[in-house]
């Protein structure tokens, strides 16, 4: 685990991708979603969007983390929310599931952390024919400086930082088709006051984050990195069917 995710699974933030959790509320009440509906939420963290879709919709939901702690602190939560979410410890480039089993697919966040095009195969895999995979993500403009560029790349562990093209291209090459794709600039403080709507009650802090200064670091320089250059990355959303 790199020296950012280590950081950001102490902090223990529910909603730490681009546009918070008010965007991913709006995001989910323009799909279909019943109690019918096998839902799967790759890269699912604390498990605040995972138990969301199941006291919501009352549908399906399995959260899958590769992080024991994150699986640990979504299992807390979900037993605090009185929600019945299946948390499984697991790798995204190689599901616990079989094929064409889902309905839909979340991913928050989490694509560029990894291969994506390898992940997108094996969300192919497991989601069912007319199912959707819903994805949000850090866009690059091609305005992006090359040292910024770097920075992120260097602070935060990934591989890349896709143009929007890029991202939708990866998904093309994986098999699906477009629903929906926007990208919008990230949120500025009058746009994040939207997640004074949706307090997580039940977010959980790790004990070293308040002693590791190490960690306390990283995420202020990820911060003022991001709002240095915020006029040069975007918020991607991408919505594709099977």
């Amino acid at each position: 685990m790199s020296s950012y995710l280590e950081a950001i699974t102490a902090l223990g933030n529910g909603s730490l991708h681009p546009g918070g959790f008010s965007h991913t509320v709006k995001i989910l009440n323009s799909l279909s979603i019943n109690k019918s509906s096998v839902v799967l939420d790759i890269g699912c963290g604390t498990g605040r969007s995972a138990c969301y879709l199941a006291k919501k919709y009352g549908a399906y939901v399995f959260g899958l983390d590769n992080s024991e702690e994150m699986i640990a602190k979504a299992s807390r939560r979900a037993f605090r929310e009185k929600t019945d979410v299946n948390f499984i410890l697991g790798d995204a480039l190689n599901m616990p599931f079989g094929s064409s089993v889902a309905d839909i697919i979340l991913i928050e966040s989490l694509l560029i952390f990894l291969p994506p095009e390898q992940a997108l195969r094996e969300c192919c895999r497991v989601l069912k024919k007319g199912g959707v995979v819903v994805d949000v993500e850090l866009t690059a403009y091609d305005t992006l400086p090359p040292k910024a560029r770097q920075q992120i790349k260097d602070i935060c562990g990934v591989p890349q930082v896709p143009l929007l093209g890029e991202w939708t291209d990866k998904f093309e090459k994986a098999g699906f088709t477009r629903v929906f794709v926007t990208q919008n600039k990230l949120p500025g403080v009058l746009d994040n006051l939207k997640e004074m709507l949706y307090v997580d009650p039940h977010r959980e802090v790790s004990p070293e984050l308040r002693t590791n200064w190490e960690l306390k670091c990283l995420l202020f320089k990820y911060k003022v990195l991001m709002l240095a250059n915020r006029s040069h990355l975007g918020l991607g959303t991408f919505i594709y069917t099977k």
